[in-house]
């Protein structure tokens, strides 16, 4: 717990606040304490804690006027008031003006004073990094409405804003290594990759391509960007799980597309892994070729054939289910790449991909071997996903 927030105990009864803050630090929280109402106000602007709790009975100025303010400066603070006996009209008042919860006096016993502290810190933890991540996206958000303000005057101006929200070329997360190239037929592309842990249990990635190329199908990418982050900020705001599910997630995606009357349609492929176990779930909208799995030096595809985001129709999208273990690896790569010289069948292609990958320790193995650097003349737009479970050390 020692990067934790603090928590912070009001009361006035140095008896109560001593067997509180022992209970408390024992179970690994950092405690911080005041005996009165306006000293307590006064540590929480200082300390910011991750907690407070508060006792309703004290002189000078009365709990439930402290816990008014402190609901009131920090709405993102949970506060737990500490109810005596014959206070049980107080405890519900308190709830009433915003408390998270209360624990009585004497303790009952020392678990339920820790199990309602430890839940109330993590409540505030995930509206922490609720609060970071909204930031972070309003911020992203801001940077890309200036840019687009010049995508009509500079294409290059689009080009950069398009790579500035690619994800870096390597993300580890776990035992998982993320890599991703990106290689433009033109000055903009139409494909487009990305990765990023969704909590601690859930990691998710996607490989999409926008039909044709330039700068309409480079900002199609963009909105798809902007809709997976609303779905992202979606799950941490309200726990809505919808990007955890990638069949649900690509259905939510087409109906956004089409309510956007966007005249482009998308292939997509999206997965989602659990970080501990390498269970992985997927869903395929329209992308081709397959992925490829290597399992133990042997390359498979993972064929599940689906229809394209946006296009009129009631098909269904292609899904599945496989595993990820220690020194497995997984590719995906979009459509370009079946056009890179020397022209073969797209059967063969695919046999190369899956042998190549067999091979691969990296994604620089398999450009390498595909012949692709950033002066490569392509027909097509190009984008590698390159997915790695390391060993077990």
């Amino acid at each position: 717990m020692s990067e934790a927030a603090p928590l912070l105990l009001i009361d006035d009864d140095d008896a109560v606040r001593t067997t509180f803050r022992r209970i408390l630090e024992r179970a690994g929280f950092e405690v911080l304490e005041a005996a009165r109402g306006e000293a307590g106000i006064a540590l929480c602007r200082e300390r910011d804690p991750g907690l407070v709790l508060l006792d309703l009975r004290m002189p000078e100025l009365d709990g439930l006027e402290v816990l008014t303010r402190l609901v009131a400066e920090h709405p993102e603070t949970p506060v737990v008031v500490i109810s005596g006996h014959g206070t049980m009209q107080d405890a519900v008042e308190a709830l009433r003006r915003g408390a998270w919860d209360f624990v009585s006096k004497p303790l009952p016993g020392n678990e339920m004073l820790e199990h309602t502290v430890r839940r109330g810190m993590e409540r505030s933890q995930l509206l922490r990094q609720n609060r970071a991540y909204r930031a972070s996206l309003e911020a992203a958000n801001q940077r890309l409405s200036a840019a687009l303000a010049e995508l009509h005057a500079d294409e290059r101006a689009a080009r950069q804003l398009q790579f500035q929200l690619l994800p870096s070329e390597e993300l580890r997360v776990g035992s998982f290594v993320f890599q991703r190239r990106l290689f433009p037929s033109r000055l903009l592309s139409g494909d487009f990759v990305d990765y990023f842990p969704l909590n601690e249990r859930y990691a998710g990635f996607y490989l999409a391509d926008v039909a044709g190329h330039g700068v309409a199908s480079a900002f199609v990418t963009t909105i798809l960007t902007t809709l997976v982050g609303k779905y992202r900020q979606a799950l941490l705001s309200r726990g809505d799980e919808t990007i955890l599910h990638p069949s649900e997630l690509l259905q939510e995606l087409d109906d956004d597309l089409k309510a956007l009357a966007i005249a482009k349609h998308v292939t997509a492929f999206y997965a989602v892994v659990e970080l501990t176990s390498g269970h992985m779930v997927y869903g395929n909208a329209g992308a081709f070729p397959f992925p490829h799995l290597s399992q133990r030096g042997r390359s498979v595809e993972l064929e599940c054939p689906g229809r394209p985001l946006n296009l009129p129709g009631s098909g269904g999208f292609g899904a599945g289910e496989s595993e990820l273990g220690p020194g497995d690896r997984l590719l995906l790569a979009s459509d370009g790449v079946l056009e890179l010289v020397p022209k073969v069948s797209h059967r063969t292609r695919r046999r190369e991909l899956g042998a190549l990958l067999a091979e691969a320790s990296s994604l620089e193995d398999v450009t390498r071997a595909l012949g692709l650097v950033e002066q490569t003349p392509l027909t097509d737009d190009v984008a590698l996903l390159f997915v790695q479970r390391e060993e077990k050390r």
